[in-house]
């Protein structure tokens, strides 16, 4: 049984805005990446560790770890995603301006 193609990135782009609106607004996941939240989380933790020289952090006992270098995960992706984050609100923050002054210099209809 053949997989349905993907969404090609034209309709994944006209897409995006609109879910990171509805995201950023309401601060939850949309139900449909709910199941995608835990294993992104999960790679983004062991991409964080690697960055900070521990290559296999998604073996180790973190209990073992000085509580140290697990601050230091937790806080390197904090920082990421606190930068991400602020990087949504200006996109989003610029697009509302952008929208705002085209609306506001549509030309007037001439009515008859």
């Amino acid at each position: 049984m053949a997989k349905e193609p993907a969404k090609n990135l034209t309709t994944l782009e006209n897409s995006l805005p609109e879910l990171m609106s509805k995201t950023a607004t309401t601060g939850l996941v949309p139900r449909d990446l709910q199941a995608y939240v835990a294993p992104a989380l999960e790679e983004f933790r062991n991409e964080m560790a690697l960055e900070l020289g521990m290559d296999d952090y998604a073996y180790i006992d973190k209990g073992e770890l000085p509580s140290r270098l697990n601050g230091k995960v937790g806080g390197g992706m904090t920082k990421k995603m606190v930068t991400f984050a602020e990087a949504v609100l200006a996109w989003n923050y610029k697009n509302r301006i952008l929208l705002d002054e085209t609306v506001d210099k549509q030309p007037e209809m001439i009515s008859e």
